[in-house]
């Protein structure tokens, strides 16, 4: 142990003229003189070596104390140096300088001096013994200097060498001992150089250095095998600890570097880091540009990947480092304990030459690097042959190779729980699949060439493949969640525009005028794919023709946009270049198919809501609900949503059964609205009666209250919307509104009562046999007319009352094409002898037929003609 000196409790030094004055030394570099107080330098004497440390402090002020102080520890470097310069025979003059004058706070008598003999006698001797003094003195003289080179060149073990060396120069020059024989020539070395013992407390501080910063050192995973094993050695010679203390040490420290890192990218998010700017713009400084969000993107991943690959590396490197410095095989012998038997052994061991060069250290190797090399050939063999002692046969220079694996098998474990939820949090920053799938497979890549073994590479495999996974069922069940409040929101904002809209100004929701509105052509665009822009007009073309109009498409498109994006998504999953992409996939959709179905369910949910919503029967009302079914409908038939979302088979199936079950409900609602609007609004009509047919017109016409009742039907059914069952909608609003018209409070009688049933009968007839008994309503409603008829009438009943309804359908079947089955029986009859029977189902009217004007009008006058039409 080396002594520190005191400040209250120091012995003042020999005269100044030999040289050997003994200060006070700072554990710090030596401080410069201060300047000289004139008030104190009057009081002290001129030689204050001779004044006794008691009387110094009890005659003297502190201040005067310190001057005193600084005065003899500036003498004594400026000696010191002196010392230094000196060789040869002025050295030697010194030293025998030296031992001539009078010590008085040493010992009380100085021996008595050598006497030279001879010049080639007993004077060679005494100047052998101080050469050997002076190489000692240099050595330690040298040894602060070259000791702060080597700690500021990260020569830990190089260093901790040298420090044992300048401990074994010490000793020599220890009294006691005399190895140099300084005793022989009457020299008391520790009394009459004084420099050695005070140089030697100032290398002794150094211990302390260099084990606290050789211990930092094994902070730095980038940092070789060699460098820690150098380290690890450090530790083991100069604060005598085991090596299986060494190894913990050693995995404490990288530890700390890996929870560094870790916690440091975690808290300080480097993914999205608050921007520099705003702090610069408080200051007044002019705000700097964004980068783009594509950029951003780009350099969040980047951060994202190179973080992880810190960890990583931190990790693998520790474990190869490790496994470097203190695994054992039958066929290779751990670097540290290669190293230990290379500094006890004598000859050179054959395992040495796999040894660095760095490690390969002696004491020959280290005095041919410090400054005067070759003034240390004059140390003694011992001390140049010096090598420091390790038992190898201790258990402290031994390390268990099972006690090895499990401490590094504990340390992998704690470390791997760690990176896992530091990787969670990563890639919660990552905002797509394709990010997070990209860099899995950089990072899958990465570990397979780390050169771990299977069990590691597979645990660091699990984690990344774990974190990955939850990040996407994560990226997924947020979309989903933000698809269905879209689809709330906007399907509540399209209901409400069209409860608060009259039906005049909504032209972009009307199927007709969506139909006949041509999209805009595409055109050539300056930039970007040609393809995009006719893509977008077939998809324009595809739309209109489906008779989905903008505000059905705004409603449905983000759950559309859902589902080709999870599409999109396993298609980046199972693009992958290894073969678990499939089972992954499936474990995938199996974790997600919750939330699919929730979606699924959620949908339904809204639009119930909707349809529970509209209570009261008014037209707008009926429109929103319309708009409701529409929706229901596209989502059942021919959106992809369901089909492509992830759900279930019977899930899928439910939700198609539910949708249209949603959607009949609501269009029976709509029906019976509809047809009790129409047959009241004309049942209340006033019109005259036909009591018979107009003379010599053999025909009979239906009233103007059915032909226009029936066209407002057929226009309320153009107006749903082109539903993908328009047949079997319109032929129920059709049966309906004949059950109705012809039903209780039907006030039309006589001769016009039959021409109204058998232009009814007519339409029935094209959905026949199905609606036998609208027909034999039909024909009983008609024999209770013509019974009414022969009992009022006088005259008989005149025939032909229902000749004229077949040749009135096919002049009108394109008006109420709506309401007309495209398939019909007429039409079969007449594909034979008419070529016209595609594009006229209902037959081709009679071109010879006379026109009758439905009023009796009065004969134009014969200047009716030379009218001028145009005179003011």
């Amino acid at each position: 142990m080396s002594r520190r000196p005191s400040v209250l409790s120091f012995s003042l030094p020999a005269p100044l003229g030999n040289g050997s004055i003994k200060a006070v030394q700072s554990p710090t570099a030596p401080e410069a003189p201060a300047p000289t107080r004139r008030g104190s330098v009057s009081k002290l004497p001129i030689d204050i070596s001779e004044l006794d440390p008691d009387e110094l402090f009890t005659k003297y002020t502190v201040a005067e104390v310190k001057l005193a102080q600084q005065r003899l520890r500036a003498d004594a470097d400026a000696k010191q140096e002196e010392l230094r310069l000196m060789v040869g025979e002025r050295y030697r003059d010194l030293l025998q300088a030296s031992t001539k004058r009078k010590m008085p706070y040493f010992r009380k008598t100085s021996p008595p001096m050598p006497q030279r003999t001879s010049v080639h006698g007993g004077g060679d001797a005494h100047l052998y013994t101080l050469q050997l003094l002076s190489a000692h003195l240099k050595l330690l003289l040298d040894a602060p200097e070259y000791l702060w080179r080597l700690i500021e060149r990260k020569k830990y073990f190089t260093a901790a060498w040298l420090f044992r060396l300048a401990g074994e120069v010490h000793l020599a020059l220890d009294d006691q001992q005399d190895e140099i024989g300084a005793r022989a020539q009457g020299l008391d070395v520790l009394e009459q150089f004084p420099l050695a013992q005070r140089q030697w407390e100032a290398v002794a501080q150094f211990r302390s250095q260099i084990i606290h910063k050789a211990t930092l050192s094994l902070r730095e995973y980038i940092a070789s095998a060699e460098d820690a094993c150098a380290a690890l050695l450090t530790l083991h010679l100069l604060d005598s600890r085991p090596l299986t203390e060494t190894l913990s040490v050693f995995l404490l420290q990288r530890s700390k570097t890996l929870l560094a890192m870790l916690s440091r990218t975690s808290e300080h998010s480097p993914i999205s880091p608050l921007p520099s700017s705003l702090s610069r713009i408080a200051n007044g400084h002019i705000p700097e540009k964004r980068p783009a969000p594509s950029a951003a993107r780009k350099t969040s991943v980047r951060e994202v990947k190179e973080a992880t690959q810190a960890a990583l590396d931190a990790i693998v490197k520790t474990l190869t480092t490790c496994r470097s410095i203190f695994e054992e095989t039958e066929l290779k012998q751990s670097m540290i304990r290669a190293v230990l038997e290379y500094m006890q052994s004598d000859s050179a061991n054959p395992d040495s030459k796999s040894l660095p060069s760095e490690l390969q250290l002696t004491t020959q190797s280290l005095l041919a690097t410090l400054p005067s090399s070759a003034h240390f050939l004059l140390l003694p063999p011992a001390i140049r042959s010096y090598r420091p002692y390790v038992d190898l046969s201790s258990p402290s220079s031994v390390v268990q190779q099972a006690h090895f694996s499990r401490a590094l098998d504990e340390w992998f474990q704690t470390s791997n729980e760690r990176l896992q939820v530091a990787v969670s949090k990563w890639f919660s920053d990552l905002h797509t699949v394709a990010e997070v799938w990209t860099l899995r497979s950089s990072i899958r890549q990465w570990i397979h060439a780390s050169g771990l073994t299977p069990g590691e590479t597979k645990a660091l495999e699990s984690i990344f493949q774990d974190a990955a996974q939850q990040r996407v069922l994560s990226i997924w069940k947020l979309a989903l969640s933000d698809a269905e409040d879209a689809f709330q929101l906007q399907l509540a904002a399209a209901t409400a525009s069209l409860r608060e809209t009259p039906r005049e100004q909504r032209k972009e929701t009307s199927s007709v005028d969506f139909l006949f509105t041509a999209p805009p052509l595409p055109t050539l665009p300056g930039l970007g794919p040609v393809d995009s822009s006719f893509q977008k007009y077939k998809a324009s073309l595809r739309r209109q023709l489906l008779g989905r109009t903008s505000l059905i498409d705004s409603v449905l498109a983000t759950l559309e946009s859902c589902a080709r994006v999870l599409q999109r998504d396993l298609s980046v999953v199972l693009g992958g270049d290894d073969e678990e992409s499939r089972g992954i996939v499936a474990q995938l959709s199996e974790q997600y198919r919750p939330n699919a179905e929730a979606l699924c369910a959620g949908v339904l949910d809204t639009l119930s809501s909707a349809e529970k919503q509209d209570a009261n029967n008014s037209q707008l009302t009926i429109d929103s609900l319309v708009f409701v079914g529409r929706v229901a409908e596209e989502l059942g038939s021919t959106s992809p949503f369901v089909s492509k979302i992830g759900a279930g088979a019977e899930v899928v199936q439910d939700f198609k059964k539910r949708t249209k079950a949603l959607h009949d409900r609501i269009i029976d609602r709509w029906r019976t609205y509809t047809v009790s609007r129409i047959v009241d609004q004309h049942r209340t009509a006033l019109r005259p009666k036909l009591k018979s047919l107009p003379t010599g017109s053999g025909l009979s016409t239906p009233s103007s209250d059915l032909v226009e009742s029936l066209l407002n039907l057929s226009s309320s059914v153009q107006e749903l919307g082109f539903p993908r069952s328009k047949t079997s909608e319109a032929g129920k609003t059709l049966r309906l509104f004949i059950n109705e018209w012809v039903g209780e409070g039907w006030k039309q009688d006589g001769v016009q009562a039959l021409c109204d049933i058998a232009f009814l009968r007519r339409l029935a007839d094209l959905h026949s046999p199905e609606w036998k008994d609208e027909c034999q309503l039909l024909d009983s409603k008609a024999q209770q007319f013509q019974d009414q008829l022969r009992q009022e009438s006088t005259s008989p009943l005149a025939n032909g009352w229902n000749d004229g309804a077949a040749d009135y359908l096919a002049r009108t079947q394109t008006l109420f094409a709506a309401l007309l089955a495209p398939q019909s029986p007429l039409q079969a009859h007449n594909s034979a002898t008419d070529k016209f029977a595609p594009l006229l189902p209902c037959g081709s009217p009679a071109l010879d037929q006379q026109f009758q004007p439905a009023v009796e009008l009065a004969k134009a006058s014969s200047r009716f003609g030379l009218l001028l039409v145009g005179a003011r």
